[in-house]
């Protein structure tokens, strides 16, 4: 059967795996998905094999190889291997897309390579990567074949992180489209740049209300006001899809960018034109006596004297 653009078998069912579905073929096969998304998030730091840790050793030392957010693993092969917890399922792709209008997100794992970048607008010609084996895997092959444990770990969750049976996705019986919720580019009103992997969008500016969505790295959004309650800046936002609600910064943290309204827009918008009328102006500086004056002006820009009768 053909899964995810190659042939490949379940070796781990949805109803059985409770939040994935796993899917074996050849060791280093293509993976693609069958629609359009945007590549939100990639871990690569693992090599196939080399980074690979037996599941059912897994289980039976976790707990002593737990260190804070880290785990020191034994990979198959005897080698020492740091990962945090969300790198255990290897080399992944995280991909937002969209089935109608509920926003879905892809989390591809256990990949030998990854073959795109965070950004990258992607449809059913792209290859995402590799089959692989890194990060926790479970087989019976001779741990001294390359292709143990080797499959593609398919996990998809909605806007409330709600886990879906991606067997159809998986199929191509359903294909998925990308609706970009981020505002364009405006250089007359103040916005931000997403710094980071992830924000939550909050039904208002407090950490306790409602996770109502989420903005991704690179994504611009204008914004309508802001807050600070001390230990996060607060903008308020709408997305292209319509999504209103609060989006935070915590202080000192550099988790978004801030775009200040332009200089140059700012000019143009003291010269208000109308099309039918003479131009308004405003005033700017009265001289209060005779000298010499210094004004920095910018291309484009007109200065106008008003002489005294």
């Amino acid at each position: 059967m053909i899964y995810l653009g190659s042939e490949r078998v379940i070796t781990n069912s949805f109803a059985n795996h409770g939040t994935a579905e796993d899917y074996a073929g050849v060791h280093g096969s293509d993976i693609v998905m069958y629609g359009k998304g945007r590549v939100v998030k990639v871990i690569r730091s693992f090599v196939s094999h080399e980074d690979s840790i037996n599941y059912n050793t897994y289980l039976q030392n976790y707990q002593s190889w737990k260190d804070g957010n880290y785990y020191n693993c034994i990979s198959i092969t005897g080698k020492n291997v740091r990962m945090r917890y969300d790198e255990l399922g290897g080399n992944q792709v995280f991909i937002e897309t969209y089935n109608g209008q509920n926003k879905l997100l892809f989390c591809f794992a256990h990949l030998d390579s990854v073959l795109v970048n965070v950004g990258d607008i992607i449809d059913s010609s792209t290859i995402l990567g590799k089959q692989g084996n890194t990060g926790l895997v479970l087989s019976s092959k001779d741990e001294g074949d390359v292709t143990y444990g080797s499959h593609v770990h398919l996990e998809i969750t909605d806007r409330n992180g709600v886990y879906i049976d991606p067997r159809k996705y998986a199929m191509g019986e359903i294909v998925t489209q990308y609706i970009d919720q981020s505002n364009d580019l405006d250089e007359t009103k103040e916005q931000f740049r997403v710094m980071v992997d992830k924000i939550n969008i909050r039904e208002s500016a407090t950490i306790e209300s409602q996770d109502i969505g989420d903005v991704y790295l690179g994504e611009l959004y204008t914004i309508l006001d802001s807050t600070d309650d001390g230990v996060y800046k607060w903008y308020h936002i709408i997305t292209a899809l319509g999504v209103d609600g609060y989006v935070a910064s915590k202080n000192g943290a550099n988790w978004v960018e801030i775009y200040q309204i332009s200089l140059e827009k700012e000019q143009e918008n003291l010269l208000d034109v109308d099309p039918i009328s003479e131009p308004t102006y405003k005033l700017l500086f009265t001289c209060k006596k005779d000298g010499l004056y210094y004004v920095r002006l910018y291309q484009g820009e007109e200065l106008y004297i008003k002489e005294l009768e």
